[in-house]
């Protein structure tokens, strides 16, 4: 069976791991992690990072340390994984629904036309950036707090910066799909020094200091583990060469699929594919497409349907999200993991092509 996506684990990520549990660490958050934050905010050109145990609780804390619950309006856009809008909730405000663009990313002609929001959390959809940096600008113009939820693009970047640096606050995700994992996890970037201290006594208890069992205030338990940090921190070693992996099978199957053209989404040079997307031709079925190449032992899958379909969010504020909800329908996902041989893209690209 050649998977839409797996993780890839290695042997020195193995290594890694067990030099780890045989070192007698306790396994919970300790150096490790502090290592690992340190190495990513780096890597990132951000000041600070927290690590939390996934992506929701990481796009949570950044919507509390900013102020941000109820009688407060932020935008979302309508194509995302369903955590972006359940940790809005989560956290007490109200979500608004922003149709996406053609790269699927937030359109910043209709954020504008929106009644203003408190805050706005933008994401650059499997590893497009869209126009993330004008939306940076129009929120920074109009005092509007802005998040960056990049938990699909690691390794990806804006013409400027890397994925993982805009805005007020970022957040990236660690689950096994992604680039990197760690089976879950999250990591909170911010330039901000009280956010950074906000955010790391609220993920700790909100301790008076380390082991103590006085408390400053209300907290939780949002710790990571060295364990899981182990296991990171040997991915990050091989992070350039995952993206160039990433950016690879996305060439091949634009060379080896038929009609490309109207195929694929564009992808600029700074920018890194998590997902692969295929678009299907109009009156061509997503289940037609899924059904076909499973029987050849490869598994496709259907993109994100848009949240406006969730019938929990029915009677979210929206504004009109015409396109958002026409191409959904049109989206696949290819195979893409970095492991991926030639023969799995020939087999996977003629079977595409058999389909057209």
């Amino acid at each position: 069976m050649i998977n839409q996506i797996e993780p890839v684990i290695t042997e020195e990520d193995i290594g890694s791991v067990d030099k780890y549990l045989r070192s007698g660490g306790w396994l919970t958050e300790h150096s490790l992690t502090r290592k690992l934050e340190e190495e990513i905010s780096e890597y990132l050109g951000r000041n600070h990072a927290v690590a939390v145990p996934n992506g929701t609780v990481a796009i949570y804390m950044a919507l509390k340390t900013q102020g941000l619950g109820p009688g407060d309006r932020v935008a979302v856009p309508n194509i995302t994984m369903v955590a972006t809008i359940n940790a809005v909730i989560w956290a007490g405000a109200e979500p608004v629904l922003v149709d996406v663009d053609e790269n699927l990313c937030m359109s910043i002609d209709l954020l504008k036309k929106v009644n203003k929001p408190d805050a706005v959390i933008f994401v650059p959809l499997n590893g497009r950036t869209g126009n993330g940096l004008e939306i940076e600008e129009w929120c920074l113009e109009n005092g509007v707090i802005l998040i960056e939820d990049s938990a699909h693009a690691l390794g990806s970047g804006y013409s400027e910066k890397k994925c993982g640096s805009l805005g007020d606050m970022s957040i990236l995700s660690f689950t096994p799909h992604k680039i990197i994992t760690s089976g879950q996890g999250g990591l909170i970037l911010t330039d901000d020094e009280e956010s950074y201290h906000k955010m790391y006594d609220y993920k700790s208890f909100n301790r008076e200091e380390e082991a103590s069992d006085f408390h400053k205030g209300f907290g939780l338990n949002f710790k990571f583990t060295d364990l899981q940090a182990s296991l990171l921190l040997s991915q990050l070693e091989r992070l350039d060469y995952l993206i160039e992996s990433k950016k690879s099978i996305f060439s091949k199957y634009v060379e080896k699929t038929t009609l490309s053209e109207a195929r694929y989404l564009k992808l600029r040079d700074f920018e890194t594919p998590w997902f692969i997307d295929y678009l299907l031709m109009e009156g061509e079925e997503q289940e037609r497409y899924r059904d076909s190449l499973l029987k050849q032992n490869i598994q496709i899958r259907k993109g994100y349907p848009p949240l406006s379909f969730q019938p929990m969010f029915r009677e979210v504020e929206r504004t009109g999200l015409t396109y958002s909800e026409e191409i959904a329908k049109r989206i696949v996902w290819l195979p893409s993991s970095t492991n991926l041989s030639e023969d799995d893209i020939n087999l996977v690209s003629s079977n595409l092509n058999s389909l057209n």
